[in-house]
Protein backbone atom coordinates (compact mmCIF):
# COMPACT_ATOMS: atom_id res chain seq x y z
CA UNK A 1 0.00 0.00 0.00
CA UNK A 2 1.39 3.45 -0.87
CA UNK A 3 1.89 5.76 2.13
CA UNK A 4 0.85 9.29 2.30
CA UNK A 5 3.89 10.79 2.09
CA UNK A 6 4.08 8.91 -1.45
CA UNK A 7 0.79 10.77 -3.08
CA UNK A 8 2.68 13.59 -4.64
CA UNK A 9 5.45 10.79 -6.73
CA UNK A 10 2.64 9.25 -8.00
CA UNK A 11 0.47 10.34 -10.83
CA UNK A 12 -3.11 8.58 -11.53
CA UNK A 13 -5.36 8.71 -14.30
CA UNK A 14 -9.03 9.41 -13.61
CA UNK A 15 -11.26 8.01 -16.72
CA UNK A 16 -14.07 10.54 -17.31
CA UNK A 17 -16.37 10.90 -20.13
CA UNK A 18 -15.18 13.49 -21.64
CA UNK A 19 -11.32 12.31 -21.48
CA UNK A 20 -8.99 11.25 -18.95
CA UNK A 21 -7.05 13.79 -16.68
CA UNK A 22 -3.90 13.02 -15.05
CA UNK A 23 -3.06 14.68 -11.85
CA UNK A 24 -0.79 13.84 -9.21
CA UNK A 25 -2.35 11.61 -6.14
CA UNK A 26 -2.42 14.17 -3.65
CA UNK A 27 -4.36 16.00 -5.89
CA UNK A 28 -6.96 13.27 -6.41
CA UNK A 29 -7.06 12.55 -2.64
CA UNK A 30 -7.80 16.35 -1.83
CA UNK A 31 -10.35 16.94 -4.49
CA UNK A 32 -11.62 13.88 -5.55
CA UNK A 33 -14.44 13.02 -7.74
CA UNK A 34 -17.18 15.20 -6.48
CA UNK A 35 -20.80 14.03 -7.21
CA UNK A 36 -19.60 12.02 -10.37
CA UNK A 37 -19.74 8.02 -9.13
CA UNK A 38 -18.54 6.99 -12.66
CA UNK A 39 -15.20 9.07 -12.58
CA UNK A 40 -12.26 6.32 -11.28
CA UNK A 41 -8.95 6.00 -11.32
CA UNK A 42 -7.86 3.79 -14.17
CA UNK A 43 -3.90 4.00 -14.27
CA UNK A 44 -1.10 5.03 -12.07
CA UNK A 45 2.69 5.85 -12.42
CA UNK A 46 5.33 6.99 -10.22
CA UNK A 47 6.55 10.60 -11.53
CA UNK A 48 9.95 10.10 -10.44
CA UNK A 49 10.79 7.52 -12.45
CA UNK A 50 7.64 6.50 -15.03
CA UNK A 51 7.02 2.88 -13.89
CA UNK A 52 3.52 1.56 -13.60
CA UNK A 53 2.07 1.48 -9.74
CA UNK A 54 -0.44 -0.96 -9.62
CA UNK A 55 -3.93 0.10 -8.76
CA UNK A 56 -3.84 -2.36 -5.88
CA UNK A 57 -1.01 0.28 -4.49
CA UNK A 58 -3.71 2.69 -3.82
CA UNK A 59 -6.07 2.94 -1.16
CA UNK A 60 -9.73 2.17 -1.93
CA UNK A 61 -10.91 5.00 -0.45
CA UNK A 62 -9.59 6.66 -3.35
CA UNK A 63 -10.51 4.67 -6.39
CA UNK A 64 -14.27 5.94 -6.43
CA UNK A 65 -15.51 2.81 -7.52
CA UNK A 66 -18.86 1.11 -7.15
CA UNK A 67 -17.18 -1.45 -4.02
CA UNK A 68 -15.37 1.65 -2.56
CA UNK A 69 -18.60 3.27 -2.37
CA UNK A 70 -20.84 0.85 -0.90
CA UNK A 71 -17.75 0.19 1.73
CA UNK A 72 -17.83 3.84 2.44
CA UNK A 73 -21.95 3.87 3.05
CA UNK A 74 -21.44 0.97 5.36
CA UNK A 75 -18.81 2.30 7.69
CA UNK A 76 -16.03 0.18 6.64
CA UNK A 77 -14.19 2.59 4.69
CA UNK A 78 -12.97 5.98 5.19
CA UNK A 79 -14.83 8.68 3.61
CA UNK A 80 -12.11 11.20 2.29
CA UNK A 81 -14.91 13.40 0.26
CA UNK A 82 -17.78 13.08 2.48
CA UNK A 83 -20.99 10.69 2.29
CA UNK A 84 -20.22 9.49 -1.55
CA UNK A 85 -23.22 9.80 -3.93
CA UNK A 86 -25.87 7.38 -4.73
CA UNK A 87 -24.79 4.82 -7.41
CA UNK A 88 -26.56 5.40 -10.80
CA UNK A 89 -27.93 2.22 -12.34
CA UNK A 90 -26.10 0.62 -15.30
CA UNK A 91 -27.54 -0.86 -18.28
CA UNK A 92 -26.61 -4.51 -18.59
CA UNK A 93 -23.71 -5.24 -20.72
CA UNK A 94 -25.97 -7.06 -22.91
CA UNK A 95 -27.89 -3.72 -23.64
CA UNK A 96 -24.93 -2.39 -24.72
CA UNK A 97 -23.15 -1.68 -27.81
CA UNK A 98 -20.54 -4.65 -29.04
CA UNK A 99 -17.77 -2.10 -29.15
CA UNK A 100 -18.75 -1.01 -25.42
CA UNK A 101 -19.00 -4.28 -24.26
CA UNK A 102 -15.59 -4.95 -25.28
CA UNK A 103 -14.55 -2.09 -24.04
CA UNK A 104 -15.90 -2.72 -20.62
CA UNK A 105 -14.42 -6.63 -20.71
CA UNK A 106 -11.00 -5.24 -21.42
CA UNK A 107 -10.80 -2.79 -18.78
CA UNK A 108 -12.24 -5.06 -16.28
CA UNK A 109 -9.92 -7.81 -17.06
CA UNK A 110 -12.11 -10.24 -18.28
Amino acid sequence: MIDRSEFDDVIVTVAHPWGDIDATLTEWASRGPGARPLVTIVRARRRSTGRPVSLEEIPLEYHNTRHGRTLQREGRLPTPWGPPPDDVQQAPLSALPPEIRDRIRRDRGE
